[in-house]
């Protein structure tokens, strides 16, 4: 008898040192950039060159500069991602067993550095170059997860270094354009949870008087496992306008990256239809992001900022292994929906020292309601937050910034076929129904200084 085990592991990418949550940004994007930046919840960024950080999202504004720059963040992330619900398992139309499926904090604390460095070269061009990241997210599952063969963990550590130059086109006009070098390497996996080898155990009797022989399965052990790395490559562009002392336009493009993780697939359970334990690769495509800021002045102590920001993460639709000996291994459909981010800030300077700033986005998640998973369990979010730049000396300043990031609630909805045809036109099932709760906390800072 045909017996097909098509229990599929979801990922989540992370940043490890880097790392990021799922609450944070639609996807798997990360934002944490810059200190300034996250004060006013990135609302104009492309278009408010206040620093060296502005390399990250827009080269062009990096001829603004008359000496060098240098800047250096680190932020750290505090995430809190819950998930409630309940597992079921049934034959066909009978429910033969389930159970409880709850987790706490699934993504964990990180710190996510970033550095950057720009220079005027001549009256003309600039140059700079930054090292950051603009992708991953994390999360981590305990053997005690009653849905662990929906999702268990998986972590993808990436850093891009974004080389870049500035030509100023006219006193008005400047345009940019980086190089990205992406370095990402991944462990992405899949386990057996306690509540599946419950209700393969206990229907092994049935099964035996049947003439069925279900697999023997292990509370913990791994479905399947891949490690790989991989260097890929990309670009950005962007174009800083000033058509008047009191307004900055930028429009800026961060190209799509192509990834292809090369490793080793394996697997603790021979349950697959396919041989698992060997070499095999996984394609990530990291999505292209467009901004569109304006940075306002309205006087010599405020200004506003708004930025409208386009992320296609439609191209994002599976992941799949691709096995040495030919075979593919679908992990997971993820249909992801391309994504957009409002955010609007303001910015006020207080006196010479202190600069004051707190800013609202509103995140559209990536995911429809019928494509949400326990593995990226992305909703809509909204962002608060407030920051300031203290000025030390004339060259030298420090940025401080805090964000409050509360997601909505989502419901999850899962079904899994985990062996078809077990009896004729009788597969052997599961659902995992349930919902999701995220907030997250930020804190950066930042130190900038020319010389």
């Amino acid at each position: 008898m045909k017996q097909y085990f098509s229990l599929r592991a979801s990922v989540c990418l992370a940043l490890a040192s880097m790392a990021s949550s799922s609450v944070l940004a639609a996807g798997f994007q990360v934002n944490e950039h810059s200190a300034n930046g996250l004060g006013r919840a990135m609302a104009g960024q492309a278009a408010k060159p206040e620093n060296a950080s502005i390399l990250a999202t827009n080269p062009a504004a990096i001829g603004v500069f008359k000496e060098a720059e240098f800047s250096a963040s680190v932020s750290f992330i505090d995430p809190n991602v819950d998930i409630s619900g309940n597992v079921t398992y049934s034959f066909g139309d009978t429910i033969v067993g389930g159970g409880v499926a709850e987790e706490d904090n699934i993504a964990e604390t990180a710190f996510v550095p970033g550095f950057f460095y720009v220079s005027p070269i001549n009256d003309d061009f600039s140059a700079g170059v930054g090292v950051f990241t603009t992708y991953g997210l994390r999360s981590d599952y305990s053997d005690d997860f009653g849905a662990l063969h929906f999702a268990d963990t998986a972590e993808v550590k990436t850093v891009t270094v974004n080389p870049a130059v500035s030509y100023k086109v006219n006193k008005q006009l400047m345009v940019g354009f980086g190089l990205n070098v992406t370095y990402a390497e991944a462990e992405i996996g899949s386990g057996v949870s306690n509540t599946l080898a419950a209700t393969i155990e206990g229907l092994e009797p049935t099964a035996q008087a049947l003439g069925i022989t279900l697999p023997s399965l292990n509370a913990g052990s791994s479905l399947f496992s891949m490690e790989g790395d991989d260097v890929g490559f990309g670009w950005n562009v962007g174009v800083f306008w000033q058509p008047s002392e009191l307004t900055n336009i930028a429009l800026s493009h961060r190209a799509e990256t192509k990834l292809e993780l090369d490793g080793a697939v394996s697997s603790e359970t021979p349950v697959f239809p396919i041989e698992l334990n060997q070499p095999g690769s996984l394609d990530l495509n990291l999505a292209a992001i467009t901004e569109l800021a304006i940075d306002q002045k309205i006087d010599e102590q405020w200004s506003v900022q708004a930025s409208l920001t386009f992320t296609d993460w439609s191209t994002f639709q599976k992941l799949e292994a691709n096995l040495e000996d030919g075979e593919n291994f679908l992990i997971k459909e993820e249909n992801f929906d391309d994504s957009w981010r409002g955010s609007i800030g303001v910015t006020y300077i207080l006196n010479d020292e202190f600069t004051l700033r707190a800013g609202y986005a509103y995140d559209d998640g990536v995911v429809s309601v019928e494509n949400r998973s326990l593995s990226i369990p992305d909703t809509d979010r909204h962002w608060i937050s407030g920051g300031l730049t203290y000025t030390m000396s004339e060259n030298t300043s420090i940025d401080a910034a805090y964000v409050f990031i509360d997601g909505r609630e989502a419901y999850i909805n899962k079904d899994r076929t985990i062996l078809s045809d077990v009896l004729p036109n009788t597969d052997f099932t599961t659902n995992f129904t349930g919902t999701q709760s995220a907030t997250a906390h930020i804190l950066s800072v930042q130190m900038n200084t020319r010389f």
